[in-house]
């Protein structure tokens, strides 16, 4: 069995890191890696929607590698640090290259546990919902989460019991718990908008505490709705053309001055 830990820091062995090394070794998987997005080259997703068409990617990076190394694993951890009351840029972009899901059929379903870790109590921030969205849209099944308070290198071994729980979760070793009531009972995330006066949740739509999901995750029919609006410009193409050419028009665009 294969455990695969994907983080995004700076910092060698950190706070990210430690919770990482300690999730792998209480699930205990034969296998165990940990992926640090920062040790990857990924470059900005550029929309050209070639990856719903045909394999690979047009973009010569690392991404294929990393979502090859997903789509082998049986077990997920997915952990983030919080900067500015979110996920890091590198988890960012590494969610923005997510079309290329229509091309790996083992991920769906991967056992997964999500991990924000924040400086502060209070300022936990959107981290965890977040990794819930992507984990939502990649269809993995979430079973377990947490916002980890961790302000100093190494402060994260403080949270160690709660940790290898969470690892013995991802395994099976230990059921799954239902999540709290500041969680989405659908999706996973503890992010919440108001829509007509009532509270739902801001990734899937769900009404708390009643009705249904307004959107329901489905990978494949995500990508055929992408493959149809593909068609639709390409039959609109001329008329497209035209709006962008009569706002190009209008020269706004500021660049830093670089020199000779």
């Amino acid at each position: 069995m294969k455990g695969l830990a994907v983080i995004a820091t700076p910092r060698g062995n950190g706070n990210s890191e430690i919770a990482a090394k300690i999730i792998l070794d209480a699930a205990g998987f034969e296998e165990k890696a940990i992926i640090n997005l920062y040790d990857l080259s990924i470059k900005p997703c550029t929309a050209c929607y070639k990856c719903l068409f045909q394999k690979g990617c047009t973009i010569d990076d690392d991404l294929v590698w990393a979502l090859e190394k997903i789509d082998e694993a049986d077990g997920l951890a997915f952990i983030s640090n919080t900067y500015f009351m979110g996920i890091n840029g590198m988890w960012k972009l590494f969610s923005d290259r997510m079309l290329l899901l229509n091309q790996y059929k083992n991920i769906k379903g991967t056992p997964s546990v999500l991990i924000g870790v924040s400086g502060i109590k209070g300022w936990e921030g959107l981290t965890l919902s977040s990794l819930a969205a992507l984990s939502f849209t990649m269809e993995l099944d979430v079973r377990a989460k947490a916002d980890l308070i961790a302000t100093l290198p190494g402060e994260i071994e403080n949270q160690k019991e709660h940790l290898i729980k969470i690892g013995k979760i991802l395994s099976g070793e230990i059921q799954k718990e239902p999540d709290g009531e500041e969680f989405c009972s659908f999706c996973g995330s503890n992010c919440f908008k108001m829509s007509n006066g009532k509270a739902v949740c801001a990734i899937c739509g769900k009404p708390i505490k009643e009705g249904e999901p307004v959107i329901k995750s489905s990978w494949s029919a995500h990508g055929d709705w992408l493959r149809k609006k593909k068609n639709e410009f390409l039959a609109r193409r001329k008329e497209l053309l035209r709006i962008h050419n009569r706002y190009s028009k209008l020269k706004y665009k500021i660049k830093p001055y670089r020199g000779d």
